[in-house]
């Protein structure tokens, strides 16, 4: 995670990137789209190509009215690009569920859908290179998210990073694919939902570049998953080394559920040869023509019209606005038998639904909103997984051999050869996230690997990852070098730890409130995870194969030693590796869940949620994919394609523990 480029070197600093988003970003689709479906028909296009081929007709001009009548014309005029329509499903959100969705559900032509995304479409470089991805953190582009004060973090807010725009967290993370373990999956106990069953479903959205199809992958599916394409020989070679002696097992495929997740090797990414491949870019942006499609970016929806008056609750329609607070509440109507489909991720999926009266009774009367499906679950169950990290410099005599010196000029500069192996070649550090090496370790002998391990070959300048880039920008400010070195970044990729998400008031444009609930478990073991996972990095920095590098140590540092400093050093830089799922879980109506096994909201005709919130256990590695996953089973649910009890593969072997 440590990498920050764009190919562009027209972009001189981040600063001037992220200005030409903010002026770009939004007009694409929106202003495509607003008038209609994305698509024409074939008659349509046939009139409209006929028409370009005769030469134009001068029309007689129309007389003008007055002033005051043009104005009132204007005003009387609807602005709504869905007035007069009514739509078989509405999105909720244009995310990395949402894009899945929207392809899949307009496949056949048969069906009208309408795609509502609150940020802008997905049209800056910074999103296709992967190096350029920290770029986007804090920007127009992101959510600009930050939980509640957390008493136990040294009364810290922490920063959750959430992709605004098309393709949502998938066109903003850090690209690794990861599917956790079989197990993760058959511990979820909700019907239709383990390993056996999902395991299709991954094969179904996958093309692997480098593994190839077989039990485990597939090799027809729009997602694209290769190898990573940038190597530091050096630090990479290392890490391996180093890895292997402290006792770890090379690992040729992390997403084999017939071998052990534990140990050391390279971390597959969702990329097409060095290029992001979010799924705006493999699902949306394919079914963009068609005809019964429609995407509106800039589109704040702000509450689901659920009408109570007939006994059972059910989703009208969905009201939004296009010109946020002070804009036009729009409303979006549903066809007879229609579904309002929540895709708006783990945070504002269960913040939409509260304000639409959908949660916690009496926590919803605090805010003056009326219940119409009593749902205590509604934004509990918030998981993700907490990371720290140490850092180290490299010896004098290896300066420059840093994944940044590889992109960075010693002046702070993208090195133009780095520019022309991204461009011509799809290959060198461009394509790299900086964490797409590292391993997955058990601390205390658990069942499944509690700690996953990324290995960056450059050196974060602060303890919290995305401070690292503030600090680099002062650096480029006075035309110094970033300080080449190397970062372990260590996760709880199990946590035992809860959070939510809540309402700060019945204002649907204040943030919701966010508990991360870090280090919260009752038994201590997620802060015991990242202790254990501190004293393993840096007895990986001293063995042979990474001391001949290093020198030193950045963070925690020298005098950070017994474990209760250590502890400290935790709950002062605990950050968010980004992997937030459960806040609308999977179950069974017995108040602890918000969706059945066919993801329809309990108590609610025509709502579903499809995106990682309805996740119960976050698996152990990134949730990119199993939300994909989940969005392809569920696209199968809703067109009757499956059912829930339907499973195309045998039970993956059972691994000893």
């Amino acid at each position: 995670m440590l990498s920050q480029a764009c190919a562009a070197q027209a972009c001189a600093t981040p600063g001037q990137c992220r200005r030409a988003v903010g002026k770009a970003g939004s007009a694409g689709l929106q202003s495509a789209t607003r008038s209609g479906f994305a698509g024409a028909s074939p008659l349509q296009r046939t009139s409209r190509s006929a028409a370009a081929a005769r030469p134009p007709r001068r029309a007689p001009a129309p007389a003008r009215a007055s002033a005051v009548e043009d104005i009132k014309r204007v005003l009387t005029e609807s602005g709504s690009p869905v007035a007069g329509k009514t739509y078989d499903y509405v999105l909720v959100g244009g995310g990395t569920a949402a894009c899945v969705l929207a392809n899949r559900l307009t496949a056949d032509g048969s069906k009208r859908v309408l795609v509502l995304e609150a940020g802008a479409d997905n049209t800056s470089r910074d999103v296709r290179v992967p190096a350029a991805f920290t770029r986007i953190f804090r920007s127009a582009l992101d959510w600009n998210l930050f939980s509640e004060l957390q008493r136990q973090l040294a009364e810290r807010q922490i920063y959750l990073a959430r992709g605004r725009l098309l393709g949502g967290s998938s066109s903003t993370n850090a690209t690794l694919y990861h599917r956790g373990a079989a197990a993760d999956y058959d511990r979820w106990g909700v019907e239709g939902w383990g390993s056996a069953d999902v395991l299709p479903w991954f094969l179904k959205a996958e093309t692997n570049g480098d593994h190839g199809a077989g039990k485990y992958h597939g090799a027809g599916g729009p997602m694209r998953v290769e190898n990573p394409r940038y190597t530091n020989p050096q630090l990479h070679g290392a890490f391996f080394q180093a890895a292997q002696q402290m006792g770890l097992s090379p690992n040729p495929d992390f997403n084999n559920w017939d071998a052990d997740q534990a140990g050391f090797g390279d971390f597959q990414v969702m990329q097409e040869k060095g290029t992001r491949a979010d799924m705006y870019r493999q699902y949306l942006r394919p079914a963009l023509g068609r005809g019964n499609l429609q995407v509106l970016t800039g589109a704040s929806v702000t509450k689901v019209h659920i009408e109570k008056a007939g006994g059972k609750p059910r989703a009208l329609g969905v009201e939004f606005s296009l010109d946020g607070p002070a804009g036009e509440r729009l409303t979006a109507e549903l066809a007879a038998g229609g579904e309002v489909i929540m895709c708006a991720g783990a945070v504002h999926t269960p913040h939409v639904l509260q304000l639409s009266g959908v949660g916690a009774a009496a926590t919803l009367a605090d805010h003056g909103i009326a219940a119409v499906a009593d749902l205590p679950a509604v934004g509990q169950n918030l998981q993700d997984q907490p990371a720290c990290l140490t850092a180290a410099p490299l010896k004098d005599k290896y300066d420059g051999i840093s994944l940044s010196d590889h992109i960075y000029s010693p002046k702070g500069q993208i090195r133009k050869r780095a520019i022309a192996a991204y461009l011509l070649q799809g290959r060198g550090g461009l394509t790299s996230t900086g964490c797409d090496r590292g391993a997955f370790v058990r601390t205390a002998g658990q069942a499944q690997p509690d700690l996953q391990v990324r290995f960056v070959p450059g050196m974060a300048l602060d303890p919290d990852g995305v401070s690292t880039y503030v600090r680099f920008g002062r650096f480029q400010a006075k035309g110094l070098k970033w300080p080449s070195g190397i970062t372990v970044q260590l996760i709880a990729c199990r946590p035992q730890s809860r959070g939510s998400v809540g309402l700060k008031s019945a204002d649907p444009f204040d943030a919701p409130k966010l508990e991360t609930g870090y280090l919260t478990d009752a038994a201590g073991a997620d802060l015991a995870t990242l202790r254990v996972g501190v004293h393993w990095a840096r007895d990986l920095a001293s063995s042979g194969p990474l001391s001949e590098y290093v020198n030193g140590e950045l963070f925690p540092g020298s005098k950070v030693v017994s474990d209760e400093e250590i502890d400290e050093y935790i709950r002062s830089t605990i950050h968010s590796s980004n992997a937030i799922v459960g806040t609308c879980k999977m179950g069974a109506a017995d108040g602890s869940s918000v969706v059945d096994s066919h993801l329809r909201v309990h108590g609610v005709d025509g709502l579903r949620v499809v995106d990682a919130s309805v996740i119960p256990g976050i698996p152990g590695g990134q949730t990119a994919a199993p939300t994909v996953m989940v969005a392809e089973r569920a696209a199968a649910l809703i067109t009757g394609q499956t059912s829930i009890a339907s499973s195309a593969a045998a039970a993956p072997t059972p691994v000893a523990a």
